[in-house]
């Protein structure tokens, strides 16, 4: 399946000291909360915003949250509303695992691997993925700016034992969440997103897992805020992997 790569330009491609970007400032409506239709799978190039994206991001504010597993059952992302999200493939990147909030794409969600020397090291991961995303910032044109970071611990799943030893002591990372106002500023899109990204020490000590969340703006600039800040309280701290092996396959 596909998903346009503006959108996932804006959704992992955040770095740098971007320009700031004002967030629409139209009047907040009083939507209901409600789920997107069903999801086709096929390919789309979002929506036109409106009710019914306000209604989904109301939605993506209240739904429960549930786990949401890659294909390959390695990664398992906790998403509002999950039966909602489809899986995707994206044009132009090979990732790890992409899903996006309906056909209209009131969101996207994806996950790529990045290798760093050491991925113990504070920082590292981090910076392998700013160094793969600078060259889709200067693509789409993108513009930043940066709220005030996040950061929490989080933890890999220990590899087992030895033969006639003891299981390695459990390592905890740092991780430092970076949010941000994203717009795309090229002729072909114009475009407001509230996005953010974090990475992760996920397998072995060289392979890091970077995941993010962009939510399309649309004349809703508050609500798209408030579902990007749910995202940094209840997903982004909770995104587990499910083994010491990095997965083999991308998509």
């Amino acid at each position: 399946m596909t998903t346009p790569s503006r959108l996932i330009a804006v959704a992992l491609a955040l770095l740098g000291a971007g320009c700031s970007t004002a967030s629409s400032a139209h009047p907040r409506r009083l939507v209901p909360a409600a789920s997107p239709p069903k999801d086709d799978g096929r390919s789309a190039q979002g929506g036109p915003g409106g009710t019914s994206h306000a209604a989904a991001l109301e939605q993506l504010k209240v739904a429960a949250i549930a786990p949401k597993p890659d294909k390959q059952h390695a990664v398992l992302v906790p998403l509002p509303d999950a039966e909602h999200w489809t899986r995707v493939r994206f044009l132009t990147l090979k990732s790890l695992v992409g899903f996006r909030y309906g056909k209209e794409h009131h969101a996207i969600f994806a996950g790529f691997v990045t290798h760093v020397d050491d991925n113990t090291a504070q920082g590292a991961c981090n910076k392998s993925f700013e160094q793969w995303a600078a060259p889709w910032i200067d693509a789409f044109e993108v513009e930043l700016k940066h709220d005030p970071p996040v950061a929490f611990t989080w933890s890999a799943p220990q590899p087992p034992a030895p033969p006639g030893g003891e299981r390695p002591p459990k390592k905890i990372a740092i991780v430092d969440v970076d949010p941000v106002s994203a717009k795309t500023a090229t002729v072909f899109a114009r475009e407001s997103y509230e996005a953010a990204w974090a990475a992760y020490p996920a397998w072995g000590d060289k392979a890091c897992l970077v995941v993010g969340v962009a939510i399309p703006v649309r004349d809703d600039g508050a609500r798209a805020r408030e579902v990007r800040d749910r995202f940094l309280r209840e997903v982004f701290p909770k995104i587990a992997v499910t083994g010491h092996e990095e997965p083999k396959e991308r998509y």
